[in-house]
């Protein structure tokens, strides 16, 4: 066989390129929604890792320190987001929160990922069901910023206290005064089965029943956790 002949035996036909190429494209229709359940899933466990990683350094804190500390879940409206106008939990932060004494950061505050949030509803989060308005300190100064156009005194936030004995109370009052005492009434031991809270989708924000989560809840006697998936 001439150069030429071979060459013209090994080439495809149209038909043939056709055929491969609508065979790539169904295999890619089959695979595409489950590996977007995939990263979805794997977006919501990273981001429960950190949660967790938190909580527990919120508790060491507070042992080590013996001084009060909490978590705190910082809820406001963020236009960037996939839902600009809702107000929604999107950032926590640890904050050393002694009965006297001037409050301060303990760490940076933690962004949720882009389409991922603390759910606000009572049947997934009750441990966020009360907030207090944040306010600045004696010199004007807020510990958490949000980014974006909304202002310090615009945001919420809901909050756990963690106690040298390693034991966690949820912030269940409203409190308008900086005076400790009153403060720590506002605090109060959560039953066990409204101990947990839920990070989902930003577009099951409203849903009590979303389709993947990562649900976290915690021995408030204790500050153990457990992780519940779907």
């Amino acid at each position: 066989m001439t150069p030429l002949r071979r060459n013209k035996a090994a080439a495809f036909t149209l038909i043939e390129m056709i055929t491969v190429v609508g065979i790539i494209a169904l295999l890619v229709a089959l695979v595409t929604p489950t590996l977007l359940d995939v990263i979805r899933s794997t977006r919501l466990s990273s981001s429960g890792d950190s949660l967790i990683n938190r909580l527990s350094l919120a508790q060491q804190s507070a042992i080590s320190m013996g001084s009060e500390v909490e978590m705190r879940f910082y809820s406001y409206i963020n236009s960037s987001s996939d839902r600009p106008g809702d107000d929604l939990f999107y950032a926590y932060q640890v904050v050393h929160s002694p009965q006297s004494g001037v409050e301060r950061s303990l760490s940076e505050a933690y962004y949720l990922e882009s389409g991922i949030i603390l759910s606000r509803t009572q049947q997934l989060s009750p441990l966020l069901q009360t907030t207090n308005r944040q306010r600045p300190d004696d010199s004007g100064n807020y510990l958490f910023r949000p980014p974006g156009s909304t202002e310090p005194e615009n945001v919420s936030y809901a909050a756990m206290r963690f106690f040298p004995d390693g034991s966690m109370k949820m912030l269940k009052g409203s409190s308008s005064t900086d005076e400790a005492q009153a403060v720590a009434l506002d605090y109060t031991v959560p039953p066990y089965d409204e101990s947990f809270l839920t990070i989902v989708e930003s577009k099951d924000a409203g849903s009590a029943q979303p389709r993947n989560y990562f649900c976290v809840q915690i021995d408030s006697y204790t500050g153990k956790t457990r992780v519940y998936r779907p």
